[in-house]
């Protein structure tokens, strides 16, 4: 009967130590998974919700706004530079590493609009804080940078909140200038029908390294096969630098011959280095021939040829569309009379 007795009370502990022991084991696993959660914050500046604001302003304030996807986060601002539709922007891109943000780059981008060239320039960080990171929905600290136009350093508070709405998932379709023209371009003008080429519709790649980031301008030209025989003509009332594009109606009394200044680049295609190819671009404003080349009227080239010593006029018919890629020479034409002037109604 003692045995009994004594080999209850064994089991009984057996079973009640073995309760206690999982129930710490339980215990120490919360303990461990508390102190191994990340914790991203490093700023020492308080950071509150009014810097949302980028730049205050009493009647237009600018705020900073942000997307996001699976690999990483981009935050930026933007401001009018002018009363003609002229912006700048700063970003800011951050990775997503291990539940935390680290600075991948930063830069400026200069949207042109209709009257100048657009402009990308990479920015240089010098220091950047976390306050918080709520995985894809709150993102506040401070970063400082040097300015790659003015070379001063600016330090500047965010505090962003996201949506799902601020989702942007990542792509790698991007216009390239082989998409669109260059197996379509140069295209060997004829004018005479001598077969002997007298012009060239085509495109020049310039390259610039000294930019960062580096890019390429590809340049849609109408150029001369010889310069000293065949010429491109432009309207009389044409000021420096000398448009080369005619509407009907119009006469080849009406043009002339500039040696310099000719403004005979159609259109150009700015083309960026990784990893910035969302800013590819037609430059298609006001620079190049924008409200000529979109509207409904015809398009003509001016030139004129000497043969056997004698001038004549002629012209060249085409059509340039860069947002649809379309180019094409549809018609030449050349006066069979020496220094006879031709029209075009």
């Amino acid at each position: 009967m003692q045995f009994r007795i004594l080999l209850l009370i064994f089991i009984t502990f057996i079973f009640n130590s073995c309760g206690s022991k999982e129930t710490t084991e339980d215990e120490i696993i919360d303990i461990i998974e508390e102190q191994t959660t990340t914790n991203c914050s490093n700023s020492t500046i308080t950071i509150t919700e009014s810097d949302a604001i980028a730049l205050p302003d009493a009647t237009n304030a600018v705020y900073w706004k942000g997307t996001y996807n699976e690999t990483s986060v981009k935050i930026g601002y933007t401001k009018q530079v002018s009363s003609d539709g002229e912006t700048e922007s700063i970003y800011f891109v951050f990775n997503k590493v291990n539940e935390c943000l680290t600075i991948n780059r930063a830069y400026k981008y200069y949207n042109g609009n209709l009257v100048d060239v657009s402009a990308l320039t990479e920015v240089n960080i010098s220091n950047f804080y976390i306050q918080d990171w709520e995985t894809d929905t709150k993102f506040s600290g401070v970063i400082t940078y040097i300015d790659p136009h003015d070379k001063s350093t600016y330090t500047r508070k965010f505090w962003l909140t996201f949506t799902t709405n601020d989702y942007l998932e990542n792509t790698n379709e991007f216009e390239s200038f082989s998409d669109y023209f260059s197996s379509k371009l140069p295209i060997e003008i004829d004018v005479n029908k001598d077969n002997t080429i007298d012009f060239n519709l085509e495109y020049e790649e310039i390259r610039n390294n000294g930019n960062q980031p580096s890019y390429s301008e590809f340049q849609i030209k109408l150029t001369s096969s010889d310069t000293v025989i065949n010429s491109i003509l432009s309207p009389k009332t044409s000021s420096s630098p000398f448009g080369i594009i005619f509407e009907p109606p119009f006469t080849t009394e009406d043009a002339r011959k500039h040696t310099t200044n000719l403004k005979n680049t159609l259109d150009i295609f700015y083309e960026f280095n990784a990893p910035y190819e969302e800013y590819n671009y037609f430059l298609n404003n006001n620079i190049t021939y924008k409200q000529t080349l979109n509207n409904t009227k015809d398009d003509y080239f001016v030139v004129s040829m000497i043969l056997n010593g004698q001038e004549y006029f002629g012209w060249i018919h085409f059509k340039l569309n860069t947002s649809l890629s379309n180019v094409e020479v549809i018609e030449t034409y050349l006066n069979t009379n020496a220094y006879e002037h031709i029209n075009v109604n």
